[in-house]
């Protein structure tokens, strides 16, 4: 998390409504709520070089809090089409190194230990096209990888991007799927040295062929 100070700009802000509202003979608790408004507008809206950040207000501290971009796990749902979209940032990571890196939407630090789950909810039976997004250099490609739901497994080998910062989405499958609540998860498919990466994974997409 960060904490960031209110600028001269968002204090000068602050003074001059102040000032109004005083005039206006409004209580103090309505004066305190119009501060924290205007504080959380200004933080969320108008941080220089940087896009709106959730934040909250410590009581403690006194102080505005904003939280750095975090991964959320929650149920991956259907599109209207059938489509699902398995995000790195509403996936559960499991294992001992990887890690949610929020600037690029993707975890990294894959070991042959880490693994990625979801909780998915499928509207529509039956075959999948498999859609990965990825990067890795080209010192650490060429690992196999697994995508499991259930019983049904697809396995693949992580192609070249040609820089850990370059994504590359590609068709690597098919995959079957039964209707229902289930938990799909990605994962290393074989073991590796421990300085070794699989991947940064961003995201697995599956598309139900008609």
């Amino acid at each position: 998390m960060k904490n960031f100070k209110i600028s001269d700009a968002i204090k000068t802000s602050v003074t001059n409504i102040s000032f109004y509202l005083m005039k206006k003979k409004l209580s103090v608790s309505y004066l305190f709520m119009s501060f924290l408004f205007v504080y959380i507008f200004f933080l969320t809206y108008q941080v220089k070089g940087n896009p709106p950040y959730p934040v909250k207000f410590s009581l403690a501290t006194r102080e505005i809090v904003i939280q750095d971009t975090i991964n959320h796990p929650e149920v991956v749902n259907p599109k209207r089409d059938g489509t699902l979209h398995l995000r790195a940032e509403i996936a559960k990571a499991v294992g001992p190194e990887i890690k949610y890196m929020p600037e690029w939407k993707a975890f990294g630090w894959f070991t042959s230990s880490d693994r990625v789950e979801w909780d998915v909810e499928v509207s529509k039976g039956g075959e999948y096209e498999v859609y990965l997004e990825w990067s890795v250099s080209d010192k650490e490609a060429g690992k196999p990888f697994v995508l499991e739901a259930g019983k049904q497994r697809l396995n693949g080998i992580v192609g070249r991007t040609g820089s850990w910062e370059t994504y590359k989405s590609e068709k690597v499958g098919t995959i079957k799927l039964t209707t229902g609540r289930q938990k799909m998860v990605f994962k290393p498919n074989s073991k590796f040295e421990k300085d070794g990466a699989l991947l940064d994974l961003r995201e697995v997409k599956l598309v139900f062929m008609k």
